[in-house]
């Protein structure tokens, strides 16, 4: 399975067990499985999710009420098994020519994870861009 191909939900137990594997403690495997089930699988117009052998990523587009006709993708999960991280590349690529054929205007990628996204975002030809705050509680 080199080529992405769209994330099914028999792709859960997958998922969960790399998440499980990738994230830290704080992961929750159960809100994410009713997420994946209930909004990402059945809102196809909105998320487009897809793998590789070792990775994935889910995108979703958004649209700010004061500029409707100008929607944005946003990748709001990308994960990879140990030592896989290339594939993401071909995921985040796969994700740029979904958000191009839904002509959105912005494609965005962050991460609140302690992944490095600045070389990735560097190789698909991302600008980086600021500032971003936030307050942790």
């Amino acid at each position: 399975m080199n080529e992405p191909r769209l994330l099914t939900e028999h792709d859960l137990p997958w998922l969960i067990f790399l998440c499980k594997k990738r994230y830290s403690n704080r992961y929750d495997s159960s809100t994410t499985e009713t997420w994946f089930r209930n909004i990402v699988l059945k809102s196809p117009l909105t998320f487009y999710a897809t793998r590789t052998e070792n990775a994935f990523q889910i995108s979703m587009l958004s649209v700010m009420p004061w500029t409707p006709a100008e929607p944005e993708c946003i990748v709001v999960f990308a994960c990879a098994d140990s030592g896989k991280g290339w594939q993401i590349i071909r995921l985040l690529r796969d994700s740029i020519a979904w958000a191009r054929r839904r002509r959105c205007t912005i494609w965005r990628l962050s991460s609140d994870t302690d992944a490095e996204m600045v070389a990735i975002g560097k190789r698909l030809g991302a600008i980086e861009i600021s500032p971003r705050y936030c307050i942790y509680f």
